[in-house]
């Protein structure tokens, strides 16, 4: 007995990176309410100092899960070169998936070495039907030019907002060493509330940037005799917006697979029509700006042996 691809596609929990993160900001946007309810449950130890970090970080980190997830998706359906990948196949193609090979492809589409909008824009033949690798990612099924000519030509245009996407969660992905510092031992932690620059003489203020919504977490490098501390501002809005987008291009993959193989079920009976939405790529560029001044610091100290 195992789980067939029927099954895969009617049950995967599709929509579990945005309800994680609906839920979430909702807590954020309640956090008295929250700390109010956490206060009942203090005995000997303090449950409200890091609240509104915690919730945060995991917002943070439900984009890191929900980027991986998608990727994971994403290279077991994309074709490799003409051949497609057997569809059916799909939970053999994920549990076997060579995760470190994956890691290289995302830093490669973060790097511009894998063109990912030459790839959604390159014809392939798929059940008889020419499209694009694209059209057969994200809306597969929806073939017919005579019934849906509108909506294959908003397909058409979609390509370029869905590869801007795909390169933006690859970029995020790309430096993993926060979310390994989430992940091990939960290695992030809030430490600095404020950067100040001054004068390197006078010692006068000229800039200074607040910290206080920030995490924080260290790396040694033992061959250099170095140790460093990463510092990223919390930008929980975009983190939001941009999980929205990673959960909703998982949600295509998956949804409309569903549909074409499990086409004789009650429930699409019931439902009567499916829904199409389409990719903007100015809604998609403006989801993933950045919210906050300073994005990432690092501050560094190293051994340096001297021979005198």
């Amino acid at each position: 007995m195992h789980n067939d691809h029927k099954n895969f596609y009617s049950n995967y929990l599709k929509e579990y990176h945005q309800v994680k993160a609906y839920y979430l900001k909702m807590q954020l946007d309640n956090l008295d309410n929250l700390n109010d309810k956490l206060l009942k449950k203090e005995s000997d130890r303090t449950l409200t100092t890091n609240t509104k970090f915690i919730l945060q970080a995991e917002l943070r980190q439900n984009y890191f899960h929900a980027i991986e997830s998608f990727f994971e998706l994403f290279f077991a359906l994309a074709p490799d070169g003409e051949k497609v990948p057997d569809n059916t196949n799909i939970v053999k193609r994920l549990v076997k998936s060579n995760w470190r090979k994956n890691y290289n492809k995302i830093t490669d589409i973060s790097n511009g070495k894998f063109k990912i909008e030459n790839l959604l824009k390159r014809e392939i033949e798929f059940n008889n039907h020419k499209v694009e690798v694209g059209h057969y990612l994200f809306y597969i099924g929806i073939f017919n030019k005579d019934k849906f000519e509108d909506v294959i030509n908003s397909i058409k245009k979609s390509y370029k907002g869905i590869a801007k996407g795909i390169v933006t969660l690859a970029k995020d992905f790309s430096d993993r060493d926060e979310y390994n510092a989430y992940k091990h031992a939960l290695r992030i932690y809030p430490s600095m509330q404020k950067l100040i620059l001054a004068d390197h003489k006078t010692l006068e203020e000229r800039m200074s940037f607040d910290l206080s919504n920030s995490m924080s977490f260290q790396q040694f490098d033992e061959k250099a005799k170095k140790a460093t501390i990463k510092t990223k501002i919390l930008d929980s809005k975009r983190d939001f917006q941009m999980t929205s987008f990673c959960s909703n291009l998982i949600h295509h993959m998956i949804y409309f697979r569903d549909v074409i193989y499990n086409s004789h079920s009650e429930k699409w009976k019931d439902e009567g029509q499916i829904k199409i939405s389409i990719f903007d790529h100015d809604e998609i560029e403006k989801c993933s700006e950045h919210n906050v001044e300073v994005q990432d610091l690092e501050f560094s100290t190293q051994l340096i042996n001297q021979k005198l």
